[in-house]
């Protein structure tokens, strides 16, 4: 999210006119063509997802509508369940009061601070949890500056907002092109945090979960130190960091599970004020079709208009709102009482080639003041949920097809260990164990459980022991009995218990221990 500097600057330039419908989705230049992904090698879910976007963009869906959105933090803070952030509160409790779970749930990976491997590995799990519901997800991706922290000790030393912006000095030292090149301080600690982050992402690849990637936003303003105050002759160098990140994730790192989401901020259509506010167009930092799946913006404003909407729809991508929602200061926002009825009306009226919006997590403006932005903590959040426009989670309508085969990848270590299968008849299930990475101290894996019966099955349990005395940390999707040792006895969560017949789901795992030596020589599968 931009700051609220910026966001004072961008004021002079949203509109509050409509747009109308007769900008229909069909203008989209996207919808020109077939869907393709910029990634040829993308996995068959990710082309799915991809292909269920444009058909919302381009009005070819089955039902017409948005994906509703919420962002719910940083890292582990997904998980929170007390204070201003967390999935319980801004996801969980709104769909106690509403009925439904927003089609989208978002996080960012870094920002607030340099997370460890098992900080965002808990932070998968709630990602995982969403994707287990039926609902899509979207990373954020950003980065605190590499030349404020060289990363040599995230856990004692995990950075602080501010070393992602542009004043007081955090651009001392700084030149862009250092992070092509890993033979500079800078661009060995760009490559470990590219690693780091390609490592989570691995995770949700292996769980299966297909991610809106939205890496190093809002690169067109002036306040993240990847942004225009350093590029004011052009994004070149930022077009080169895209597309080596873009070749890493994928060539290096099999990450065929990704969508690539370019996420400009507002900016004023006139090119003197552009460069007068320092603040570029859409198109100015671009990495070219081949790299970009989505072009989702953001934009803060009472009316919630989308001043760019017609540059959106000239370039040749699904359409989304990666931050959406009223503007930054004034009194709705600090009272909470922005009418959230008017998302699902101003998008269906004036900006219909939007198949997404993600709003934005509250936070703190002072010590007495709060910035309202999420959908809970505003007006008719209920009411927006039961929209016929809105998409929830029990809405998201991703095409059949062939279920996805897991790339291969230099950190992936598979080891499957199938239980026995019982003989086919009703209320029988099986499970299959797979390691599926690891690193110093802990490893993760995945377990398959399928239905080998001819009837329903309502629920399952899956257990086994490890041989070589590793403990299970964490569990997602799935609910874990308390560690007896080695033995572990996982449960059904409460969205995944019920399998048709031949069908499958799956539930992942943090152990303390080493991968090797640990893989059981039996996992049983009991329905329940």
């Amino acid at each position: 999210m931009i700051g609220v500097v910026a966001a004072m600057c961008l004021t002079t330039v949203q509109a509050s006119g409509a747009v109308g419908t007769g900008t229909a989705s069909a203008a989209a230049a996207v919808c020109a063509r077939p869907p393709q992904t910029a990634n040829d090698q993308a996995s068959a879910g990710a082309v799915a997802v991809h292909r269920y976007l444009y058909s919302l963009t381009c009005d070819t869906a089955p039902a017409d509508g948005v994906i509703s959105g919420q962002n719910v933090g940083h890292g582990p803070q997904a998980a929170d369940t007390t204070g201003l952030l967390g999935y319980p509160r801004l996801i969980d409790r709104l769909a106690q009061q509403a009925g439904h779970y927003t089609g989208m749930a978002g996080l960012d990976y870094e920002h607030d601070q340099i997370f460890t491997p098992q900080q965002l590995s808990l932070a998968n799990q709630v990602l995982a949890g969403h994707a287990g519901r039926g609902g899509l997800v979207t990373v954020n991706f950003s980065p605190q500056s590499p030349w404020l922290n060289d990363e040599s000790d995230i856990a004692g030393n995990p950075g602080v907002w501010t070393n992602t912006r542009t004043d007081n000095g955090q651009l001392d030292g700084v030149r862009l092109a250092d992070l092509l090149d890993q033979n500079t301080p800078a661009g060995r600690v760009w490559q470990r945090k590219l690693a780091r982050v390609a490592d989570a992402l691995t995770q949700l690849r292996d769980a299966g979960v297909v991610v809106l990637w939205r890496p190093m936003q809002e690169m067109n303003g002036f306040w993240f130190w990847w942004g225009t105050t350093l590029q004011k002759d052009g994004a070149t160098v930022y077009v080169q960091l895209w597309r080596s990140m873009f070749q890493y994730f994928t060539q290096v790192r099999h990450l065929d599970n990704l969508l690539w989401v370019y996420s400009p901020a507002t900016y004023p259509a006139d090119p003197g004020q552009q460069t007068a506010q320092n603040i570029r167009s859409a198109a100015w930092a671009y990495p070219g079709d081949a790299y970009v799946d989505i072009v989702a913006g953001t934009s803060y404003d009472d009316n919630l208009s989308i001043p760019n909407y017609l540059d959106y729809l000239r370039i040749p991508k699904v359409v989304g709102e990666a931050e959406y929602g009223p503007g930054l200061s004034g009194a709705h926002v600090t009272a909470g009482s922005f009418d959230d009825r008017r998302y699902a009306t101003r998008l269906r009226q004036d900006y219909p080639a939007v198949a997404y919006w993600v709003s934005w997590h509250d936070y703190t403006l002072s010590a007495t003041e709060t910035a309202h932005l999420s959908l809970i903590a505003n007006q008719n959040a209920a009411n927006l949920l039961s929209d016929p426009y809105v998409i929830n989670v029990d809405r998201v309508a991703i095409p059949s097809g062939p279920s996805p085969s897991p790339s291969a990848s230099p950190s992936r270590t598979p080891s499957p260990s199938p239980s026995p299968s019982p003989s086919a008849g009703a209320g029988e299930c099986a499970a299959v164990y797979q390691t599926t990475g690891g690193w110093p101290g802990q490893f993760q894996g995945q377990v398959t459980v399928r239905n080998t019966g001819r009837a329903a099955l309502n629920g399952w349990t899956v257990s086994w022991t490890f041989p070589g005395g590793a403990t299970v940390a964490q569990v997602w999707n799935g609910d874990a009995s308390p560690s007896s040792g080695s033995r572990v006895v996982v449960r059904n969560a409460s969205y995944n218990g019920a399998l048709a017949a031949g069908g499958s789901t799956t539930f992942g795992f943090i152990a303390n221990g080493s991968g090797s030596g640990n893989t059981p020589g039996s996992v049983a599968c009991t329905p329940s």
